[in-house]
């Protein structure tokens, strides 16, 4: 097998050692996967000097164009750091042939190209399958915690005290229960109190940072996107946008909620029961007793077009396709409880 290394280890590595040829981050946590590639991108620019180019394995997807991008090398022999986002593990026969070949010339040398690929956690099967089995054999795979409830508050004190925070197990607890598991809206909270506070923070402290987030709100989407109520959510997405929230923050939190109904039906369709699978997903709070009506407005093909819708609205925000970001993520968020949203908008 590949080399593995932990979150924690990875983060904590220094800035000149060097950066192996292909990294895999295979993780359902937004807030793990966007920390471990960003380091990654960071040290292949200061190392490599690379050119990004960002790929997704999705409808689009071009497997010779793909190889391409690996078998040629620039007339001044520039780099580059191809960013290879596989949203779903299916692959097709056509990717997972591409992903192998580049594999194997990454392996015997015959391409310098770097190759980051991120993409959901895989169960055993899927580790083993045509694509993943190369990429987890020759590369490096960055291991990410899995955060259950119950550690979630001794997790919040670690990220704190990375951030130079000092803060008790109380503190913790109650910034674990208010975020409902999101780790994203937890250490955004931890980095804006990292900057107003030096040292011991308190639990007034905390709270007080909470309220006076105007970004909080991103996560306080959840109970109108599950309980179906649209006009809340069609002003809450039109204040956000008013208040020059950041469309890729509120794009991960409406991810979040297609996640975590697509793992409900999932569980239930195996014959687990609601609150089991609540508790294997994270959800508890006011959300466990809104997922299950939610996940009765939905099948998994369109939980898969909400999932599609998302990465249209991914690439409008990063300006590679024509279009108003902001009216994609309110079709995801009226999609979410219960508005079918078109199924194609190339």
């Amino acid at each position: 097998m590949g080399k593995t290394v932990s979150l924690e280890n990875w983060l904590n590595s220094q800035a000149q050692e060097p950066v192996p040829p292909l990294l895999c981050i295979l993780s359902d946590e937004p807030l793990f996967q966007t920390q471990a590639a960003d380091l990654y991108r960071s040290k292949a620019r200061a190392q490599k000097n690379c050119l990004r180019q960002v790929i997704d394995v999705d409808k689009t997807f071009n497997d010779s164009h793909f190889l391409g991008l690996f078998s040629e090398m620039s007339l001044f022999g520039d780099l580059s750091l191809i960013d290879l986002r596989i949203p779903n593990p299916k692959l097709s026969k056509e990717a997972a042939a591409a992903i192998d070949q580049v594999c194997d010339w990454i392996k015997t040398g015959q391409s310098e190209h770097l190759l980051l690929v991120t993409g959901p956690k895989l169960n055993k099967t899927q580790q083993a399958s045509a694509g993943f089995n190369k990429l987890l054999t020759i590369g490096t795979e960055v291991v990410c915690p899995d955060i259950q409830i119950g550690n979630m508050p001794q997790w919040i004190v670690g990220a704190g005290r990375r951030l130079n925070l000092k803060i008790d197990n109380t503190s913790a607890k109650w910034l674990a229960e208010r975020t409902e598991g999101n780790l994203l809206a937890a250490h955004q909270t931890l980095e804006k109190l990292a900057v107003q506070h030096e040292g011991t923070v308190n639990l007034e402290q905390i709270q007080q940072g909470v309220s006076d987030s105007a970004r909080f709100n991103v996560f306080e989407l959840g109970p109108a996107l599950l309980s179906g109520d649209k006009t809340r959510i069609i002003r809450m997405l039109e204040g956000l946008h008013a208040e020059g929230e950041a469309p890729t923050l509120v794009l991960w939190a409406l991810m979040e909620d297609i996640r975590a109904l697509r793992n409900i039906k999932h569980a239930l369709h195996k014959g687990i029961s609601l609150g089991e699978a609540c508790k294997q997903n994270r959800i508890w709070g006011p959300r466990q007793n809104l997922i299950g009506p939610a996940e009765r407005k939905h099948t998994m093909e369109s939980l898969q077009t909400l999932t599609d819708v998302c990465f249209q609205a991914e690439k409008t925000i990063k300006g590679l396709r024509a279009g108003d970001a902001w009216t994609l993520l309110e079709m995801i968020g009226l999609g979410i409880a219960g508005v079918r949203p078109l199924a194609t908008m190339e």
